[in-house]
């Protein structure tokens, strides 16, 4: 299964009501909150997504059933892994170029 699950729009400085993912130093608004589905995100300079493809322009995100399975043939510049209790993400630059993330909650 794979569903769409958000967009993700990188700001340049960080927005009212922002939570802080401390294991990959960047912090995100609830796209469920949002009317556009739209995952706003500052990355610390020091974060280590920080010169990657995600934190240079927007993202598209999926959910997932089997994170493992589905990255298992992708080129990930990002592998997955846990960024909070419960999700764990992974990040890819699918065949078309677009910036693409798969998010699995359990």
């Amino acid at each position: 299964m794979k569903k769409f699950a958000h967009y993700g729009a990188v700001l340049a400085e960080k927005k009212e009501g922002m939570m802080y993912l401390d294991s990959i130093k960047c912090w995100a608004t609830d796209p469920t909150q949002d009317p556009n589905t739209i995952e706003y995100l500052y990355f610390e300079p020091d974060s280590p997504m920080a010169d990657l493809p995600v934190a240079k322009g927007g993202h598209i995100a999926y959910l997932v059933d089997d994170i493992d399975a589905k990255c298992a043939n992708k080129v990930c510049f990002w592998p997955p892994m846990d960024v909070v209790p419960g999700i764990r993400i992974a990040f890819f630059t699918d065949e078309n170029g677009v910036v693409t993330e798969y998010c699995q909650m359990s």
